[in-house]
C-alpha cells in the first residue's frame, strides 16, 4: 500500500487545526489511512515528518499532503473548496490565453497523450517543493505503473516561450543537458548513462523515436518519461510560476492525475491557470483538451439500498450530509417505496441520490461505492457492533478442498503455482488470445483499461506470466486454480463464475502428446474416466488440440498454443496449455456456491436429527465451582466445573462482556461434554457451555441454560427418549448437525423438548432464539 511522508507544519497548516498524534490516528480512518510512524520529536516543527500509510489504492487523490489534509478537513465539517474557477467541463471550456501545447503526429506510437496546466500566485517553499516531488513519484510509480502509463514533469513557467511542443525525435541525433548533469547527452545516452535513464529506460528501449517536450524557442523541457532538462526543468525554491505536464497512454487517467495535483495546489492557496493541448488525432476527449477538466460520470443509489447494506436507519438529510463530507455533489429525488424497500425507509418515502464526485476522484463504479462513502461520511463510530443472531461454524467449502487435491497433483507433476488478477484488458483476454468478445464480461466505468474485463480463462494469465519469463531457465511449468467468469443467459444474473484449473508448459520439446499424458494423470488422480474429442479452439493449433469429455460433457480443453497467439504475446518458445472446469469434476457436485445454511438443510434431510443427537451428542448438567478471567483473552472466562465424574472439568466461555463472575458461580449449567478439547488463549477447554442471547431495551443480553434441580452429571435427554451411549469425542461440525433453540421459553433439541431429570429446561427472558 502507498506510504507518504508529510511535513508536520505544512500538513497542519493545510488542515486548519492541529491534533495530537493519537487523535490524528483516529481521524485518519476517514481516509482509510493509519499513522505509520510518528515524527522525531527532537527535530523542530519545520523539520518533523509524519509517515502515513494509505490502505486504498483506488484513491490516488490521498497520496499527497494536501489530499490527506483535505479529506480530514472536509470530514470534520469544513467548507468545501470551489474549483469551478479553473475547472473546464463539456460545454464550458475555460480560456487559456496563449497557454497552448501542440502534440505532433510523430509521438502517436510512442507516448501519445499529454495534458498540462500552470500554477501561479506565490513562491514555492521547501516543504511544498518536497511535497510536489513526492506527489509526482507516488502518482507516477503507483497509479502510473512506474511511469509507464503516467509521468509528470514540473517546469519554470516564467521562462517558457509559449506555445510548447510535444514530439518524437531521433534519439541519436537529439541532445540536451539533463537535470543533474553539466554536459549535453543524446537521448539514447541518457538511457544508458543517467541514473534516471537506468531506472526507467526500459519504457523507451524499443521505441524508434523518443518523446521530447520543448518550448517555442526550441529550448528542451524534458524527455518524457525519463528526465527534465537542467534549464527549464530545474525547479527551485522561490519559483513563483510552474507549468505541470503529464504524458502517457491513457487520457482519462492523465486528466484525473492533473485534476488531483491542481486541486492540491488550489487548496494550498495557489492560482490554477488552464492549458489547452491540441492533438492531431482523437484522444477519447476530442483532439483539443483543456485541463483541468471535469469528466466524471454520476452514480446513483437509493436510501433503501443504503440502509439495507449498512443495517442502518439513516434519513435523507443524514445521507446528504455524509456524502457532502466526502466532497460529493448530490441531487436527491423522492420516489415511492415498494413492498420490499419500505422497511428501509424511516420516513415512509424512498429517495434516489445522484452523486457527482469531486474532480479529483474517479472511483465510483457502482452504488456500493456511494454506500461506502455514506459509511465513511457518517464515521465508523456511528455504527455499533451487533452480535450475530445465528451461531455458525466455519469450514472449508467442498470446492476449496477439491481444489487443494488438484493443486497437490499439479505440484507432483512439477508445476509451480501462480496467482493472478481476475481483471484485465481487452488486449490480453481477447485480442492476444484470438478469441471473440461475445461471452466476455466487461466492467462498466473501469478505473483503467488494464482492468476492463473479467477473465474468461486462466490461459491468458499464464501466457502473460510466460511472456515476462524469457530469461528464466527452461522448461517452465506453471498453473493456477482460480475463478473465471463469462456471460451465460441461462443464469439468473446473466453471468456464470466457476473454479478452473489452468496449466502451461513452455519448452523447446513441449508437444501435444506429452501434455495428453499429464492430463491423463490429472484425471486419474481426480477419480474420473474421460474421453477426448477434436475441437476447433482458436487459441490452439488445429489438429493438435482436444476437448476433455467427462460423462458426455466437455469439461476442459488442452493443446499446443497457436503460433499467432505466441507471437501476440512475444513468446519465442513452444507452449502447450490446458484448462479444466474443477467444479464439474467434484464428487456429487451440485453447486460449489451453496451457502452453509443450504448445506446444513441438505445434511439434515439425510438423517433424523433426534436419532443423531441420541447416538452422538452428550449434554450434561455441571455445577460451576470456580470462575477466573483468562489474562490473554479479554472476553474469556475459565470455569472449573463439577460434571459428576469426580474430576474437575475446565471449560472456557466468551461470556465476560455479558455476565459477571457472580452470575456464573454456583449455577447448574448445561454443557456439551464430549466435544474434542480445544486450546484457547493458552488454556485447554474441555467442552462448551450452552447459553442463548436476546435483546432488552436495545441492549444485547445473554441467558444461561440451567437446571438447578439436577445433580452434576445428569444427562440431557429428549422427551420420549431414554439415555444412550455416546462417543467419547466428537468435533464441532457433528455437534452443529442438530438444531438447538428456544421456543415458548423451553429448550428444544431437534424439534423435541430437552429434559434434565425429567423436567423441561426453561428460560426466564430469552425466547424464539437459537442456543449457542
Amino acid at each position: 500500500m502507498p506510504k507518504i511522508e508529510v511535513n508536520e507544519k505544512l500538513f497542519f497548516n493545510l488542515l486548519g487545526t492541529k491534533y495530537d498524534y493519537d487523535t490524528l490516528e483516529k481521524k485518519l480512518t476517514c481516509g482509510k489511512a493509519e499513522l505509520d510512524e510518528k515524527p522525531d520529536m527532537s527535530q523542530g516543527e519545520d523539520e518533523r515528518v509524519i509517515k502515513i500509510e494509505l490502505n486504498d489504492t483506488n484513491r490516488p487523490d490521498l497520496w499527497s499532503t494536501g489530499g490527506v489534509a483535505r479529506c480530514l478537513r472536509l470530514h470534520g465539517g469544513a467548507k468545501r473548496s470551489d474549483y469551478s474557477s479553473f475547472m473546464s467541463k463539456e460545454g464550458a471550456i475555460k480560456d487559456c490565453g496563449d497557454r497552448i501545447a501542440y502534440v505532433d503526429e510523430s509521438i502517436k506510437e510512442v507516448r501519445p497523450f499529454m495534458v498540462s496546466f500552470v500554477i501561479s500566485g506565490k513562491p514555492i517553499d521547501d516543504p511544498m517543493l518536497k511535497d510536489i516531488i513526492q506527489t509526482q513519484e507516488k502518482l507516477c510509480w503507483n497509479f502510473g505503473r512506474k511511469r509507464k502509463t503516467i509521468s509528470m514533469g514540473v517546469y519554470r513557467s516564467a521562462q517558457i516561450k509559449w506555445p510548447v511542443h510535444y514530439k518524437g525525435v531521433n534519439p541519436d541525433e537529439t541532445s540536451f543537458v539533463p537535470l543533474g548533469c553539466d554536459a549535453p547527452m543524446t537521448c539514447r545516452q541518457i538511457l544508458s548513462d543517467h541514473p534516471k535513464g537506468k531506472d526507467f529506460g526500459w519504457i523507451l528501449k524499443d521505441a524508434k523515436k523518443f518523446p521530447l517536450l520543448t518550448d517555442d524557442n526550441g529550448e528542451v523541457m524534458s524527455m518524457a518519461p525519463i528526465i527534465n532538462s537542467a534549464t527549464l526543468g530545474a525547479v527551485q525554491v522561490g519559483d513563483k510560476d510552474l507549468m505541470v505536464e503529464l504524458t502517457g497512454d491513457n487520457m482519462e487517467n492523465l486528466i484525473l492525475s492533473a485534476n488531483i495535483v491542481a486541486c492540491d495546489f488550489h487548496d494550498a492557496g495557489y492560482e490554477i491557470l488552464p492549458v489547452k493541448v491540441v492533438h492531431p488525432y482523437e484522444t477519447g476527449f476530442g483532439k483539443e483538451i483543456t485541463v483541468p477538466f471535469y469528466f466524471q460520470k454520476t452514480t446513483k443509489a437509493t436510501l433503501s439500498a443504503i440502509n439495507k447494506k449498512l443495517g442502518s436507519k439513516l434519513t435523507k438529510a443524514e445521507v446528504l450530509d455524509a456524502l457532502a463530507r466526502l466532497d460529493n455533489d448530490v441531487e436527491s429525488n423522492d420516489i415511492p417505496c415498494t413492498e420490499k424497500t419500505a422497511k428501509y425507509c424511516p420516513a415512509g418515502t424512498d429517495t434516489e441520490f445522484t452523486l457527482s464526485p469531486a474532480p479529483y476522484r474517479n472511483d465510483f463504479l457502482h452504488e456500493v461505492d456511494v454506500i461506502e462513502d455514506v459509511m465513511i461520511g457518517m464515521g465508523l463510530d456511528f455504527f455499533k457492533p451487533e452480535r450475530p443472531s445465528e451461531f455458525t461454524v466455519g469450514h472449508l467449502s467442498p470446492v476449496t478442498l477439491f481444489s487443494r487435491k488438484a493443486k497437490e497433483i499439479m505440484v507432483g507433476l512439477g508445476y509451480q503455482e501462480m496467482i493472478f488478477n481476475y481483471l484485465g484488458s481487452k488486449r490480453d483476454y481477447i485480442d492476444r488470445m484470438n478469441i471473440s468478445a461475445d461471452n466476455v464480461i466487461e466492467i462498466l466505468n473501469p478505473m483503467s483499461e488494464n482492468y476492463q474485463f473479467v477473465r474468461p480463462s486462466i490461459i491468458a494469465s499464464l501466457l502473460r506470466a510466460e511472456s515476462a519469463a524469457a530469461n528464466a531457465i527452461f522448461p517452465h511449468k506453471i498453473f493456477e486454480i482460480g475463478k473465471v467468469a463469462f456471460l451465460d443467459s441461462a443464469e439468473n444474473t446473466g453471468t456464470k463464475t466457476i473454479q478452473s484449473l489452468g496449466f502451461l508448459t513452455a519448452a523447446n520439446d513441449a508437444n501435444f502428446n506429452a501434455l495428453a499424458s499429464e492430463v491423463s494423470t490429472i484425471l486419474y488422480y481426480l477419480d474420473h474416466k474421460y474421453e477426448v474429442k477434436e475441437t476447433s479452439d482458436p487459441r490452439f493449433i488445429p489438429g493438435r488440440q482436444a476437448g476433455i469429455i467427462v460423462n458426455g460433457v466437455q469439461v476442459g480443453v488442452f493443446g499446443e498454443v497457436h503460433p499467432q497467439v505466441l507471437e501476440n504475446w512475444q513468446i519465442s518458445v513452444p507452449c502447450v496449455a490446458g484448462e479444466i472446469n474443477v467444479e464439474s469434476l467434484m464428487p456429487n457436485s451440485t453447486s460449489a456456491n451453496e451457502s452453509k445454511k443450504d448445506e446444513k438443510k441438505c445434511d439434515a434431510a439425510e438423517f433424523d436429527q433426534a436419532e443423531y443427537f441420541n447416538s452422538h451428542i452428550q449434554l450434561l448438567v455441571a455445577k460451576i465451582e470456580k470462575v477466573e478471567c483468562n489474562p490473554k483473552g479479554d472476553k474469556l472466562y475459565i470455569e472449573t466445573m463439577d460434571d459428576g465424574s469426580g474430576t474437575p472439568r475446565i471449560i472456557q466461555s466468551g461470556l465476560r462482556p455479558y455476565l459477571s463472575e457472580s452470575d456464573l458461580l454456583g449455577k447448574h449449567v448445561i454443557i456439551a461434554a464430549n466435544l474434542a478439547p480445544r486450546k484457547m488463549k493458552g488454556v485447554e477447554s474441555f467442552g462448551m457451555l450452552l447459553a442463548c442471547d436476546y435483546t432488552e431495551n436495545g441492549e444485547e443480553k445473554v441467558e444461561l441454560l440451567t437446571a438447578p434441580w439436577a445433580k452434576p452429571g445428569t444427562q440431557i435427554v429428549l422427551e420420549g427418549c431414554g439415555e444412550f451411549e455416546k462417543p467419547a469425542k466428537i468435533d464441532i461440525d457433528k455437534f452443529c448437525k442438530v438444531e438447538y433453540n428456544i421456543r415458548n421459553n423451553t429448550m428444544m433439541i431437534a424439534g423435541k423438548k430437552a429434559l434434565a431429570d425429567g423436567k423441561e429446561i426453561k428460560t426466564e427472558k430469552a425466547n424464539d432464539c437459537d442456543v449457542c
